[in-house]
């Protein structure tokens, strides 16, 4: 299961992969596997990760006009954020 990279229309290289997520934890899986429910493309030059999503009819496929068009869908990874309530404002919103 090797990364593969792929460079767009604007220069940037990128490297994906297909991966699956199971019991909250990403899961490599082999490009284009029928499997996979997301694939990142990472970018070294700009420390940047989106993520795409496929969809029930996506195409899983490896081919420059693929990858171009699930670049344009993919979407920053959002940091884990922790679920603090700051109990003052949770009393002055009640009152």
């Amino acid at each position: 299961m090797s990364n593969k990279t792929f460079t767009d229309r604007n220069g940037c290289t990128w490297t994906f992969h297909d991966y699956r997520i199971v019991e909250d934890e990403k899961q490599k899986v082999p490009l284009n596997d029928w499997t996979a429910e997301c694939r990142a493309f990472e970018s070294a030059e700009q420390d940047t990760v989106l993520v795409y999503t496929f969809g029930q009819v996506s195409y899983r496929t490896t081919e420059p006009n693929v990858l171009e068009g699930q670049l344009l869908f993919a979407k920053p990874l959002k940091p884990k954020r922790s679920r603090t309530v700051d109990t003052s404002d949770q009393m002055q919103a009640n009152a």
